[in-house]
């Protein structure tokens, strides 16, 4: 009698089976030419590929589908290639699964992993960092930043310190839905963190007005988050549901409204790289593919904004 698939051949034939089933549900476009787009970090010769994931809750917590699903969507992004991760924020008592999974799959050396201190407290962060970086196993970490400001007197000491030890390779702070940026670009301005990670849309450009020039002209390195926010629950799919992409949309090499947005993102000089956060391994397909291809110049960009304002 012939031996069955071993636990590790049938998890891999169950990722790849997924992520082939749902590429073969979008617009086909041959890749087998193309690599992801590459950005520097700036002030190095380190590249990151332009898209990389989020922290889904499947990566927080095992889902009802076990684990070949996230299993299967971080192998879809490794696959068409991406390595920058967004790790889970520890806001709860539990420690997140990617830990787990990460080292399972063996993909740990060749991940760009973030993580964000979200408590408040000196002490308290310190012991946030080490429960953080012990679940991830990555020594140094890559990137590990402040979330949202919180008591940056308190941490971003500590996050120096752990660069200075190294710890962590590079160090910065985050900044989503917020009034202004007045107190996040004096930081920029006075500590020259090497990592930003904001919030940016079409519906939502309030960082184009000065951080994302400030960051340019300084040599800081820019993620974006909330590419699909607007000011409706839905996001930008509830406003384009049922609508087709415009005419000129295959000028820049945009197949679908998840492109289009990250697109007009990734247009802008000074982004570094945007996460998205997903469940499904074809909209995984979807936003990798859009770190491929032309991407549009300024007209395109106003072009772009004024026609998706419009719906």
């Amino acid at each position: 009698m012939m031996a069955g698939p071993d636990k590790s051949n049938r998890r891999e034939f169950l990722a790849r089976s997924a992520a082939l089933a749902a590429a073969a549900t979008l617009p086909v476009r041959s890749f087998a030419q193309e690599t992801m787009a590459a950005r520097a970090i700036p002030g190095t010769d380190e590249y990151l590929p332009v898209v990389g994931l989020g922290a889904p809750d499947i990566f927080i917590d095992l889902p009802p589908e076990g684990k070949e699903l996230p299993i299967a969507v971080l192998e879809t992004m490794i696959g068409l290639g991406g390595r920058l991760l967004d790790t889970p924020s520890f806001f709860r008592p539990n420690v997140p699964y990617l830990g787990e999974l990460i080292e399972e799959m063996g993909i740990r050396d060749q991940m760009f992993l973030t993580g964000k201190i979200t408590v408040n407290g000196k002490e308290a962060g310190i012991r946030h960092l080490e429960r953080l970086v012990a679940n991830l196993n990555k020594q140094p970490m890559d990137l590990l930043m402040i979330h949202n400001m919180r008591t940056m007197d308190e941490h971003w000491p500590t996050l120096r310190e752990w660069k200075d030890a190294g710890r962590t390779r590079y160090i910065g702070v985050s900044l989503t839905r917020n009034a202004d940026y007045v107190e996040f670009d004096r930081f920029m301005r006075t500590e020259r963190p090497d990592f930003i990670m904001t919030g940016y849309s079409i519906h939502h450009p309030l960082a184009a007005e000065t951080t994302l020039p400030l960051a340019a002209d300084l040599g800081i390195a820019v993620l974006i988050v909330e590419a699909f926010k607007t000011d409706d629950d839905g996001g930008i799919f509830s406003l384009v549901a049922g609508k087709p992409l415009p005419e000129w949309a295959p000028e820049y090499d945009i197949e679908s409204w998840a492109q289009y947005s990250l697109k007009f993102i990734l247009s802008h000089p000074a982004v570094t790289g945007v996460v998205t956060e997903t469940r499904q391994v074809r909209h995984v397909i979807d936003n990798m593919r859009a770190g491929y291809g032309r991407l549009p110049d300024e007209a395109a960009r106003q072009r772009m904004s004024d026609y998706l304002l419009s719906l």
